[in-house]
């Protein structure tokens, strides 16, 4: 092997590895900050709203974000936001979508945004951090909300 060659690939072989590291220990708040602001792009959501969010999260005895994505399914979401493109696809790109579904389902169920029927003129405001075993009749599509579509 060639000295060029040699440092060619060494210089490839760095910058996989930094980028790798780059990923792999970026903070997770962040991260799932960017997932909520792109899937409610159609939303009024402030970020300070979701920073919010977050800030009440990592307080609560009930961490959701801890019980529910464990170190592997954070990787697995953060590999797939960042590599995921339409030449290929990564593998467990069902389990990406549906982590990234919840990460965005749990945030939605703690703002007011099913209170204000689906109203997406209204902004949106976090009110507390959903938890089933503290509001377990929340029923965002109940006909309590919607009178008029009732049976």
């Amino acid at each position: 092997m060639r000295r060029r060659t040699f440092l060619r690939l060494a210089g490839f072989a760095t910058a996989g590895i930094a980028i790798g590291g780059y990923i792999a220990f970026q903070n997770f708040e962040k991260f799932a900050s960017k997932i909520i602001l792109k899937d409610t792009a159609s939303l009024k959501i402030d970020p300070a709203e979701i920073d919010k969010f977050f800030k009440a999260v990592s307080e609560s005895k009930f961490n959701v974000m801890d019980d529910l994505f464990p170190f592997h399914h954070r990787q697995l979401l953060k590999w797939h936001y960042y590599i995921d493109n339409g030449l290929f696809s990564l593998p467990y790109k069902v389990n990406y979508n549906a982590y990234r579904n919840k990460i965005v389902m749990i945030f939605l169920l703690s703002t007011n945004f099913f209170i204000n029927r689906m109203d997406e003129s209204k902004p949106v405001y976090f009110t507390s951090v959903y938890d089933p075993y503290q509001i377990p009749c929340c029923n965002p599509f109940s006909n309590l909300f919607y009178p008029e579509a009732g049976a």
